[in-house]
């Protein structure tokens, strides 16, 4: 689990108690899970007084002792505490005298508690009281299948008789802080009792060893000479004093200071401690400055190294938010004044271009203006790993996701072959429909001609439906193009004039291409909305005909249609449309 591992995993016990239901405070999700809170506890971390092995245990206690397995385990009653008062008070299945006795038994450890707190230096009284949001008062059952009871007149495990085989304990559990005046410290009850577990043990009444599987119990020797394989239900451990605020205070004050030896000292104290507080424990959480941070304070301390070896294992507190503001404002008087353009020039090229983009995109909040930045520099980047960090962080780019276009327009017809006898220029009226997921997409476009040149008194009228996949090649802000191909159904009618009865009619399928430029009065934004375009069309059809002596030949068409769109957008990486 890395840095501070005993530390996190009491204090996820802790936090976990602190939230728990009021029916059960299992703190993991299945049994295997359970059995890495307590054992993952090192021997060496325990109170001095509790390293002792199985067999000193079992020689010393006076109770029951049996191996078995704990088969459930239920909260009753608990009452959650939070600044001096009761945060909740949850209850199932309890009666009124276990009610009374259990609130006379929270009262008493309370007042207690209370007692104290003006014995004690402000600065352990402001950690108590917030500790306090993190305590638990509980009332639970736990009922066990027993397998073997230890008789310890003869040292051997004995299998009960069957009604002595289901046992039901019951115990008063605190989680939380506990406060000493003499001398002033403050220490953690730290409590097993919500251990769920469905494998085996060796149970105390007040507590249990590790793991002990079925072959391991045939065998026990070297087990019971382990030390600390006895884990205790509560004990308490000492809480040490979190110094990482303290040293990240000092360096926001030396930076508001302009004093960078002030900074390498409290950085290096920091640094020191984290080192010391592994393996202790801390109601708050002993952390380095951040990776973005860190970054930072080497532009700032000119020693300029990248930074993106660093492991991220913290988060940024109230004081890191102050450095990291005061580092932003003093690179960006830096990169304004031309210093830092100084400071970097003894770099390579690379490393130039990588920290160029890291510090003017400080003063950048504008997406685009930032892309523009990166897309400037970032192809000067020689390190794989740093070009990678630059395009991740700072390029966001957007892209169409997909877009609906819809239009009614206008435009000439001219036939080709053939056709051009019927159709040498005729001016058209067509409908659009599109639908594009990203790039590529299909729809419709429906045109309607009718000529004026067949003879004096009849005309022909055809509609051209042109289904096509289409292919968006290129999209700007204002500009984009697609390219079209697919059939073409041709419906041809022969009419006469002043009468709507078709005197022949026929159905064809043939074949087409075109390409679109749509121009768009505004760009795409972030948020997918409406917008209005005009759509410059050209396409060509192949054309066929019975209804006028078998002619045949092809249609080019010119169009020009308002366009409405709907789209949405999506994040897209560098180099992509």
């Amino acid at each position: 689990m890395g840095k501070f591992r005993t530390a996190h995993i009491l204090a996820a016990m802790l936090l976990f108690a602190s939230t728990a239901s009021a029916l059960s405070f299992s703190p993991c999700g299945s049994a295997r899970e359970c059995e890495d809170y307590p054992d993952s506890i090192n021997a060496s971390r325990l109170p001095e007084t509790l390293r002792i092995t199985l067999q000193q245990k079992l020689d010393s206690d006076t109770g029951l002792v049996f191996w078995g397995l704990q088969e459930n385990y239920e909260a009753l009653a608990i009452v959650k505490y939070r600044d001096g008062l009761i945060h909740s008070w949850s209850h199932e299945n309890i009666t009124k005298e276990q009610e009374k006795n259990f609130f006379a038994w929270y009262n008493a450890m309370d007042k207690a508690s209370r007692s104290k707190l003006d014995s004690v230096p402000e600065d352990l009284k402001r950690t108590y009281i917030d500790a306090n949001d993190q305590t638990l008062y509980a009332l639970v059952k736990a009922d066990f299948a027993i397998k073997k009871i230890y008789d310890r007149k003869t040292r051997t495990w004995n299998t009960p008789p069957q009604e002595e085989q289901f046992l039901t304990r019951y115990y008063l559990v605190h989680n939380g802080p506990v406060l000493e005046v003499n001398p002033p410290k403050l220490q953690v009850n730290i409590s097993l009792e919500n251990v769920h577990s469905q494998l085996e043990r060796i149970f105390f009444e007040d507590g249990h060893s590790r793991i002990i599987e079925e072959n391991e119990f045939k065998s026990l020797d070297s087990l019971l000479k382990k030390e600390g394989y006895y884990l205790p239900n509560h004990y308490l451990l000492e809480v040490s004093k979190d110094m990482s605020p303290i040293y990240k205070q000092s360096i926001a004050d030396a930076l508001g200071n302009g004093d960078r030896d002030a900074i390498r000292r409290n950085m290096a104290a920091l640094d020191s401690f984290l080192v010391y507080a592994d393996g202790k424990f801390f109601f708050s959480r002993p952390g380095p400055l951040t990776c973005p941070t860190k970054q930072l304070m080497n532009a700032y301390l000119r020693t300029f190294e990248d930074g993106l070896d660093c492991m991220e294992n913290s988060y940024m507190t109230e004081p890191e938010n102050v450095i990291f503001a005061l580092l932003q404002d003093s690179l960006r008087a830096m990169n304004k004044s031309g210093e830092l353009e100084k400071e970097i020039a003894r770099l390579n090229s690379g490393d130039r271009a990588f920290w160029r983009i890291l510090v003017t995109t400080l003063e950048i909040d504008d997406r685009e203006k930032r892309n523009d930045v990166v897309t400037a520099n970032v192809d000067s980047i020689k390190k794989i790993d740093q070009r990678d960090f630059i395009i991740n962080r700072f390029y966001k780019g957007m892209g169409v996701s997909w877009n609906i276009q819809m239009g009614m327009g206008g435009g000439f017809s001219f036939g080709l072959g053939d056709a051009h006898e019927f159709f040498p220029s005729e001016g058209t009226f067509n409908v659009t429909l599109e639908f594009f997921p990203n790039k590529i997409g299909g729809g419709y476009n429906g045109r309607f001609l009718s000529s004026k040149n067949f003879d004096e008194n009849k005309f022909q009228s055809i509609y051209l439906l042109d289904l096509y996949a289409g292919y968006r090649t290129f999209s700007l802000s204002h500009l984009e193009n697609r390219i079209y191909v697919g059939p073409t159904l041709l419906f041809s009618d022969l009419m006469e004039k002043d009468n709507q009865e078709s005197l022949k009619s026929h159905f064809g399928v043939g074949f087409h291409l075109g390409t679109a430029f749509d121009f768009y009065f505004t760009k795409y934004r972030q948020n997918g909305q409406l917008r209005l375009g005009l759509r410059l069309l050209a396409s060509i059809s192949n054309y066929y005909t019975d209804v006028v002596k078998g002619s045949n030949g092809g249609m080019l068409s010119l169009s020009l249609t308002p366009l409405l769109q709907y789209y949405e957008m999506r994040e897209t990486k560098y180099g992509e449309n």
